[in-house]
């Protein structure tokens, strides 16, 4: 048998993986007739797809079902939108990864260390394409608006000066200038840092590799690594309690990035300014789907999917435990509780069920909400609400808008996260960043 087997099997359950119901203790003996396969012998002992199987639903079936429901979500929207990513644009994306590794071994490591293969990051980069490509539809981003902003935001894309930097350090200035006065006389730098720098880099000649403005060793060092030329063996610098004698390696002046490499970050820059992240998109997916875990080994995603749907209200940054969930209306207007809004502002709220009357006061000014009458007394006059408060179970629900103005406050509907921001002192948090 195909010893590719176990990793099909784990594909097509996770597919069919609502239609299961129970979950194994232990692992599952085979089927009469049927023989796990053999992934590997560990001290002359075999570990088969089965235990591998089990081993997964108890330690990652949530992650697993998760990613592989979010997929599946990607996909089919894309097909909906008529969104593709080719191969090239794969290889393209893959080759940018490979680049950040100095060495093919390197990148083999990494992937090693992140528990992914290659494969696995193609299909996990056609994913991430797919999504840029959704989100570029979604606000109408064309290739000449990503060019537009690459082209008047240039100070944003650009990689800073650098040095290749060799450094002796020393404990005393009479050290710092002995060591000076060696590399004057035509001695090699390292030789001389290997016998008396007193830094973790001595074993390797003081080599600190690359360093930028922002890898500064203390106040000084920047002023002076950044003006040398290529080649240049500094004076020694004073840094309080030790000193430093640099050698510039090599010198690479502040540069632009040219388009060509910086777009997938303009694309993201371009995401961010408009408040849109994979994240927030991938929750709309998943908020706009109708999701039914049938996994007993994955079934708390059940409750995670809940909550990602439900509508949240946070005010001053804490979020309300709401025993009355808000309520969006047909009509796209939302409806919020009252009183533990208002109570969370800081306002005194009396409710009276009986005639369904809510009344707040805050710092002078007094509401009153009325279920059924769109309209709110505030401060002594009447103002007009998009709707009108309505009773659920024994909480009044209100529009949210025109009662946490009339206190003072602030709100915010971000509909990528569907939560309500609520920030009860607006005037508070300007002192406090001042």
């Amino acid at each position: 048998m195909s010893t590719n087997r176990p990793f099909i099997v784990i594909a097509i359950l996770l597919v069919c993986a609502l239609s299961w119901a129970q979950q194994p203790q232990q692992p599952a003996e085979p089927d009469e007739g049927e023989t796990p396969d053999i992934l590997a012998i560990v001290d002359g002992t075999a570990v088969n797809s089965d235990e591998l199987w089990w081993y997964m639903e108890q330690t990652a079936a949530g992650r697993l079902l998760d990613d592989f429901i979010v997929r599946h979500l990607i996909m089919r929207e894309a097909e909906r939108e008529g969104v593709k990513v080719g191969s090239p644009q794969v290889d393209e994306a893959l080759e940018r990864v490979r680049g950040q590794y100095p060495s093919a071994v390197a990148f083999r490591r990494w992937l090693h260390q992140t528990g992914q293969t290659e494969k696995g990051l193609r299909m996990q980069l056609q994913q991430d394409l797919l999504v840029e490509a959704l989100l570029n539809k979604r606000m109408g981003l064309t290739d000449e608006g990503v060019r537009e902003y690459y082209d008047t935001h240039l100070a944003e894309f650009t990689e800073p000066a650098r040095v290749h930097l060799l450094d002796i350090v020393t404990l005393t200035v009479h050290d710092a200038f002995m060591a000076s006065e060696r590399l004057a006389a035509g001695e090699d730098f390292a030789a001389v840092a290997r016998e008396m720098s007193h830094d973790p880099t001595a074993q390797e000649g003081g080599d600190r590799g690359w360093v930028e403005p922002d890898d500064v060793l203390c106040e000084n060092v920047a002023e002076v690594v950044f003006a040398m030329s290529e080649g240049q063996i500094s004076d020694p610098v004073d840094c309080g309690d030790h000193f430093h004698v640099f050698l510039a390696r090599e010198v690479e002046p502040k540069r632009q990035i040219p388009f060509e490499v910086a777009e997938p970050t303009v694309v993201e820059r371009i995401h961010e300014v408009r408040g849109i992240s994979e994240e927030l998109y991938i929750a709309l997916l998943k908020r706009r789907a109708q999701i039914d875990v049938r996994w007993d080994a994955a079934e708390y995603l059940a409750d995670v999917y809940k909550d990602e749907r439900a509508i949240k209200v946070v005010v001053d940054g804490e979020r309300l435990e709401l025993a009355v969930p808000p309520v969006l209306l047909a009509s796209g207007n939302l409806l919020i509780p009252a009183q533990p809004v208002l109570e969370a502002m800081g306002a005194e709220v009396m409710w009276q069920p009986e005639g369904g009357v809510i009344e707040a006061s805050r710092d002078g000014v007094e509401l009153r909400l009325i279920r059924g009458v769109p309209i709110l007394g505030a401060g002594g006059e009447e103002v007009e609400m998009r709707e009108a408060p309505r009773i659920e179970g024994d909480t009044l629900l209100m529009p949210p808008r025109e009662p946490i103005e009339a206190l003072g406050g602030e709100l915010l509907w971000n509909r990528a996260e569907n939560t309500l921001y609520v920030t009860s002192r607006p005037e508070a948090d300007e002192v406090d960043e001042q």
